[in-house]
């Protein structure tokens, strides 16, 4: 009988070397957990964004400019983790440990949900138009 290898765990990311992570989301390659397959998404990923980096010169520029097209990626991204987070904190907790964790992502999920707010109030100039809102945050923040 073979005996089943122990799961890829997510790295611990340092701030200061976040381009060393540049690809798939690590939300994503959690769910990839063989470590052969999980390498090789990170190889491609890293792959695909050194070759993007190197066509930046011969790409179309961005109408708005690189830093406003820039931050609103961040913006699109702090949503997808907003949302994963909101999920993710909707599961059942087996433990009081999972609990807390649960709750705990939750509340981050309002917060990182607040970033995205500002950042996309700014970049659409202050004005608050098209700022999102979040009814199921809003739910649970009334709570």
């Amino acid at each position: 009988m073979t005996e089943t290898p122990e799961a890829v765990a997510p790295p611990v990311i340092d701030p200061a070397r976040w381009d060393e992570h540049e690809g798939f989301r690590e939300t994503f390659l959690a769910m990839i957990t063989h470590a052969g397959h999980n390498a090789a998404l990170r190889g491609l990923g890293g792959m695909i964004h050194e070759q993007a980096s190197e066509l930046q010169r011969i790409f179309y520029r961005p109408p708005e400019g690189d830093v406003v097209h820039c931050l609103r990626a961040v913006v699109a991204d702090l949503r997808y983790l907003t949302g994963y987070l909101e999920v993710h904190a909707d599961a059942r907790a087996t433990t009081d440990e999972e609990y807390a964790l649960l709750r705990l992502a939750w509340r981050k999920a309002a917060s990182l949900k607040k970033v995205a707010d500002a950042l996309e109030e700014a970049l659409n100039g202050g004005n608050g138009k098209n700022a999102r809102k979040n009814t199921k945050t809003k739910k649970r923040e009334a709570r």
